[in-house]
């Protein structure tokens, strides 16, 4: 099967060019986290072409790879067996040596010490973006075949997501980078970036 270009970015000759004039050392691993509707992709995708380097899914990476997508992976394998999957997809993909930025996704940081894994091999950067919000983006977006968000309304939602969010929030503050708010971009993260290396 092969990448799409919604999941995988190669850089241009123009944006290496950018990348070769930044004065810090970019990361082999960007690891983005944070709730589902924190931005993950959308700011990979931006970092990836601030930077010049790749960007990965890390679910559509999942799926590629297990040859069925997410929900079906929960119906047949169950969330356990989801959750090995994806560790073992992020340490596969982490090992590649080109920098990248990849969006991991909302439960990653919490299972098989997916979040010491990333710390170790590379940068985690924890978009913390308030429940209101990503209830009013997922809404407006779609949950996007998420299997724990199904078929909710507002109310539920927002109760589900609060109550993933209590469950998850000490992984996504071990991240080295802690961005808040509704309107992080591309070039604040990579700020962030760089003053993580100064």
């Amino acid at each position: 099967m092969a990448l799409s270009g919604r999941s995988y970015i190669r850089p241009t000759q123009a944006v290496k060019l950018l990348r070769s004039v930044i004065n810090f050392s970019i990361p082999t691993n960007i690891y983005l986290m944070g709730m589902p509707g924190s931005g993950k992709s959308t700011l990979g995708k931006s970092i990836s072409n601030e930077l010049g380097i790749s960007f990965y899914d890390l679910d559509q990476y999942i799926e590629i790879h297990a040859e069925k997508d997410i929900t079906s992976i929960f119906t047949e394998d169950g969330e356990d067996g989801f959750r090995s999957i994806e560790s073992n997809c992020l340490q596969r993909l982490s090992e590649q040596p080109q920098p990248k930025a990849i969006a991991t996704g909302g439960g990653t940081p919490c299972f098989h010490n997916n979040m010491d894994y990333m710390n170790n091999h590379g940068v985690g950067i924890f978009l913390d973006v308030p429940l209101e919000v990503l209830v009013e983006r997922l809404l407006e977006q779609g949950t996007g075949g998420r299997p724990l968000l199904q078929k909710k309304n507002p109310t539920e939602l927002l109760r589900q997501l609060h109550d993933h969010f209590l469950q998850r929030k000490n992984f996504y503050l071990q991240a080295q980078i802690h961005m808040k708010g509704s309107a992080i971009s591309g070039k604040t993260v990579i700020t962030q970036l760089k003053n993580l290396k100064t």
